[in-house]
């Protein structure tokens, strides 16, 4: 198998970034304010300073509660930085979701901020942390913390030290992401080299080039968020916008040099926000690959399917047919796509009616000793050589989210109120979730209350209604 990337640290190609294109635009957000190289080098350096006053052990697992943003990139590198694992979570999820994920994960520090309006992200932590043994030490950018929240500044004006541009000879502690099973979620472990293989992928299917502007929606709480914008924006060295929410139309403005990353689903909603033609546009897709998310009306020189299968891969394939979704190939799979000459970061085949894969984006923690890794997913040959996904009967995407669709029944089912549970087909996602009860508004309050996603609480339908629009 061809090598697939050098045997580099993401801390050091942001560190080399910083040095060589320092007053170069590195991260836009959509209140307006850019960060330089330099100022977020500056930031990376003073937040990974602050949290290695915190005396916690190498490699601790650090849980980051930031809606994506600057906040959340400066967080990440500074936990890698740091020699600490970072494990994104989403601002989706409530209090009960957390506290699962941070003993799971073994969180011995939280980092979240002030600064996002819709959410008291900062109490929320304090009462995480009240209830996780492990979890020594809740941290938030901002102002007016509660108390027990130790606080974080961001300093972008300052000159640290800073390491020099070489590159790193190892890799990093990892980051980790969630990976929904019976019964709760399971932490998957990515090293820099397999998130470079995946990310090396994405970068050559849209034809990132030095410079380019990436643009995604995406949470970093994916393996599909970060192997489709973190890396590539590593290795490109543009400008990398996050976005906590779609933008409304003309907040943000695109060019030929953009690249948009969405979830299926929500891609033309997020291309109709700029009437300017981009480079490229990646359709995430986290349950299955239907064939029939058409963007007739994508103004994209480029169309970029990124096959999700659970935590396990990412795999970016550029569009043949712009009316089709790319069908993931059985066997090697290219960097990009590209042929025999670009580097194989994936193998797929069929066992048992099993989808199978190995390859350099495979999280080792996640295969051991296995050769070979059963994804749950069921393929549907097409000619020998391709397959359409069918995602496991038990799980449900909801937008990035995915569930355990048998333990999220049961959550929905104790709270007061809910009447049926349905997980109806859906042409993008793979499932849809529709929570049904004659009185919504109370349903929904009850769901909350209960601590389950705010994605779960708003979808409950009124019955009626519903059995209306099914029949």
């Amino acid at each position: 198998m061809s090598k697939v990337a050098p045997n580099v640290a993401l801390d050091a190609l942001f560190r080399r970034n910083a040095t060589a294109r320092g007053e170069l635009q590195a991260l836009h957000d959509l209140d307006g304010v850019s960060l330089t190289y330099t100022q977020t080098a500056n930031a990376v350096a003073h937040v990974a300073e602050q949290i290695t006053t915190l005396g916690m052990a190498p490699r601790s697992v650090i849980a980051l509660l930031l809606p994506n943003g600057r906040e959340l990139v400066v967080a990440l590198l500074a936990v890698l930085r740091s020699g600490h694992v970072a494990v994104p979570m989403p601002v989706a999820w409530r209090k009960s979701d957390l506290v699962r994920a941070c003993r799971e994960a073994e969180a011995a520090a939280l980092i979240t901020t002030a600064n996002f309006s819709a959410e008291n992200l900062p109490l929320l932590a304090t009462e995480v942390a009240t209830e996780v043994f492990e979890l020594s030490f809740p941290c938030a950018f901002g102002a007016s913390l509660p108390d027990g929240i130790l606080p974080l500044t961001f300093n972008t004006a300052a000159e640290p030290v800073l390491a020099t541009a070489a590159i790193a000879s190892k890799s990093d502690a990892g980051i980790g992401t969630f990976q929904p099973v019976s019964g709760g979620v399971s932490l998957v472990l990515h090293h820099d080299d397999e998130l470079l293989a995946a990310g090396l992928g994405a970068m050559l299917a849209g034809d990132m080039r030095g410079g380019d502007t990436i643009v995604s929606a995406i949470s970093f709480s994916t393996y599909a968020g970060l192997a489709s914008a973190l890396v590539p924006w590593l290795l490109s060295s543009g400008t990398l916008t996050l976005l906590p929410e779609l933008p409304s139309k003309g907040a943000i403005e695109f060019d030929k040099n953009t690249h948009l990353i969405a979830s299926a689903g929500s891609l033309p909603m997020l291309s109709a926000v700029s009437p300017s033609a981009v480079a490229s546009a990646f359709a995430v897709h986290f349950a299955g690959t239907e064939a029939l998310t058409a963007y007739p009306a994508l103004n994209a020189e480029t169309l970029v399917d990124v096959i999700v299968l659970g935590e396990v891969c990412a795999v970016a394939l550029p569009r043949r047919e712009r009316s089709m979704t790319a069908t993931l190939p059985l066997g090697a799979i290219h960097a990009g796509n590209a042929g025999a000459g670009s580097p194989v970061i994936l193998e797929t085949r069929i066992e048992k009616d099993q989808l199978q894969v190995r390859g350099a984006m495979v999280p080792g923690d996640a295969i051991g000793s296995q050769e070979w890794l059963d994804t749950n997913f069921v393929p549907v040959p097409l000619d020998g050589s391709a397959v359409h996904l069918s995602p496991p009967e038990d799980l449900l995407a909801l937008g990035a989210l995915r569930f355990s669709c048998a333990d999220l029944e049961r959550r929905i089912r104790s709270a007061a109120l809910v009447m049926e549970v349905h997980a109806i087909d859906d042409p993008v996602m793979g499932a849809k979730l529709v929570i049904t009860s004659e009185r919504p508004a109370e349903t929904t309050k009850a769901l909350l209350d209960a601590g389950l996603p705010r994605l779960v609480a708003h979808a409950v339908q009124k019955a009626d209604a519903f059995r209306a629009k099914a029949g």
